[in-house]
């Protein structure tokens, strides 16, 4: 009996070795390391699959995530399992837009998985800008070349982005003046041509001399054939002001704005004489009626003369006094004056003092205030 009881213990024995190692191997865990948006953990798993390891994590995936390798693959030891989360990217190049999803985190990284990292590429953003989970808007200005007529001179560059980019590269400034074709905010295009005038305005103010004026005046006063400056000239002064406009340094046109009279010119006046002195009469008697001359008294009536009417036996003001000793023409006329001329001033020195004689025999010097 005992010799046939060694082979059943023996049976048993080999079944408990068999169940042990079963356990065994369905207790075994495997190293991995989970790297989840760039953070990475070390975790000891018995699944089977990435995709178990995920769900045990409580990692979801969305639609547009990847995961390395597939969540399908078979877990081993050591293995490194990676989850990209994938992000919105709206990016708009060269004014058009269309929107993808990216698992790069900078916006480097996105562009490079759209092949849009070139160098001389211009962003709305830092290149090395992060890409939240919310995602992010991109503006991308691909480079273009471009011709830039500054100066006078024109040169082949090659830059992204708009007008006013390609004037900062070549280190000009505009100002309100300054002329910018097209406008600084036009976007860039292959065989634009960019054109740019330094525009300086200046308002200048410079005084200028007024010529003076000249006339002539007339004066019995001064003998006729004489003349003479009696009020000399003298030039004014102004002060203009100016607006001049240079394009690249060379005057384009100026225009006067104002002018200002800073002393007004004196016009220079010449006198001209017109006196006429009376021939004096030869004889003893003229005129129609005629009269016999009395030249008494001659240098009472010369001094007379000379206070009523300046010496001037030919005048004629208009005020209704005539001749040397101004006689009115009713005192003419009352001592027979008519005999030598119908008016005093029409008569001569000689003649006047005649009629003068005759009215000084009834009234005396009482109707020469100058006597």
């Amino acid at each position: 009996m005992a010799k046939l009881a060694v082979p059943a213990i023996a049976g048993a024995t080999a079944l408990a070795l068999v169940a042990s190692v079963g356990v065994a191997t369905a207790m075994q865990k495997n190293d991995v390391a989970l790297t989840v948006d760039g953070a990475t953990k070390a975790i000891a798993v018995r699944e089977d699959t990435v995709g178990e390891v995920l769900e045990l994590e409580g990692i979801e995936l969305a639609e547009h995530d990847v995961v390395l390798p597939g969540v399908e693959s078979e877990v081993t030891d050591d293995m490194e399992i990676t989850v990209l989360v994938a992000r919105p990217f709206e990016v708009t190049v060269d004014g058009q837009t269309r929107e993808v999803w990216t698992t790069g985190k900078t916006v480097q990284e996105a562009l490079g998985f759209l092949d849009l990292d070139a160098a001389d590429s211009k962003l709305s953003v830092s290149r090395s800008a992060a890409i939240g989970r919310e995602g992010l808007s991109v503006d991308v200005f691909t480079a273009k070349d471009v011709s830039l007529v500054a100066g006078g001179k024109e040169m082949a560059v090659r830059f992204a982005g708009t007008v006013a980019d390609v004037l900062v590269g070549a280190h000009l400034t505009p100002d309100a003046d300054d002329i910018v074709a097209p406008a600084p905010d036009t976007l860039l295009a292959d065989g634009m041509e960019i054109k740019y005038v330094d525009v300086e305005v200046t308002t200048p103010s410079v005084e200028k001399a007024i010529p003076f004026g000249k006339k002539s005046v007339e004066s019995s006063k001064l003998a006729k054939g004489k003349s003479e400056v009696t009020t000399k000239g003298v030039e004014g002064l102004k002060r203009e002001t100016w607006k001049n406009v240079y394009h690249d340094g060379q005057l384009q046109s100026s225009i006067k704005q104002s002018e200002e009279v800073l002393k007004d010119p004196v016009t220079q006046v010449t006198t001209v004489g017109t006196y006429v002195a009376p021939k004096e009469a030869t004889t003893s008697s003229t005129g129609g009626g005629g009269g016999a001359i009395d030249l008494s008294r001659a240098a009472m009536w010369d001094r007379i003369a000379q206070c009523e009417s300046t010496g001037r036996w030919n005048i004629n003001t208009g005020n209704g006094y005539y001749g040397g000793l101004q006689f009115n023409l009713a005192t003419w006329r009352s001592v027979d004056g008519t005999d030598f001329a119908a008016y005093p001033h029409q008569a001569s020195r000689a003649e006047q003092i005649t009629v003068a004689n005759r009215l000084y025999a009834i009234r005396g010097t009482q109707p020469w205030s100058c006597a």
